[in-house]
């Protein structure tokens, strides 16, 4: 009981976003090649706020987003090799390296 309940405790405070990432630029996601990621994913509300951050906390976009049937898509130019943090509506969704 004690191990179920830890388990479902773990999957609701970092529950899987269902968003995903493909490197348009060369590289094998999440270790993309500098340049621009497509990130999509099915199940959001209408209207979301999505926050990219480098590593040293600077915002990067900072932004509301329209799905379209529920399905979130949006490209991101990471030009400049780090890691980045993806959070949609202020959860971390992703984090990726270029």
């Amino acid at each position: 009981m004690r191990i179920t309940l830890l388990f479902l405790l773990s999957v609701g405070l970092f529950g899987q976003s269902g968003l995903t990432g493909s490197c348009r630029s060369g590289g094998a996601y999440p270790r993309c090649v500098g340049g621009e990621v497509v990130f999509s994913g099915p199940n959001y509300p209408a209207e979301v706020h999505v926050t990219v951050t480098n590593s040293s906390g600077t915002t990067i976009d900072d932004g509301d987003y329209k799905t379209e049937g529920g399905v979130l898509s949006f490209t991101e130019n990471l030009s400049f090799a780090d890691t980045y943090r993806i959070a949609i509506n202020g959860r971390v969704a992703l984090t990726v390296t270029t």
